[in-house]
């Protein structure tokens, strides 16, 4: 074991319109600005999203294609009300929601070709180890 230990903190997105960004993550998953200031030239922006967080990089992405980040993934609860709300509202959503017994997603293309996974827990029918994996207590 080694003497130190990681843990994910961030994921950080570049944005080609910054407020186009803040706007659609502020719209679908009330998601707060924790800090805004200037940092190596570029404006950068700290964003919470539940217990999660993003950091935006006012600066275009370097490509038009993804690299090696499929996508990112977010815990929902709600997902068919917020899949309605994004149908009503013009939202392109290719699949709509996928069900299966550990849970349900939803994939949606944020600005600037940022993939999301958008995933609904089955606290019902969850295998122990997806219930470990997206921290739910199937208590509830």
């Amino acid at each position: 074991m080694s003497k130190w230990r990681a843990s994910v903190h961030h994921t950080h997105l570049m944005a080609n319109e910054i407020e186009v960004s803040l706007a659609f993550y502020r719209r679908w998953f009330d998601a707060e600005v924790v800090a805004d200031f200037d940092y190596a030239g570029a404006r950068n922006v700290f964003v919470a999203v539940g217990s999660g967080r993003l950091h935006f990089y006012d600066q275009p992405p370097k490509g038009t294609e993804r690299n090696a980040v499929n996508h990112i993934g977010l815990v929902i609860e709600g997902l068919d009300a917020l899949e309605e709300a994004m149908v009503e509202e013009g939202v392109h959503l290719p699949k709509g929601v996928q069900r299966f017994p550990d849970g349900s997603y939803l994939m949606v293309e944020a600005p600037d070709r940022v993939l999301l996974e958008l995933f609904e827990p089955n606290r019902a029918t969850s295998s122990p180890k997806m219930s470990a994996w997206f921290e739910i207590d199937t208590e509830q």
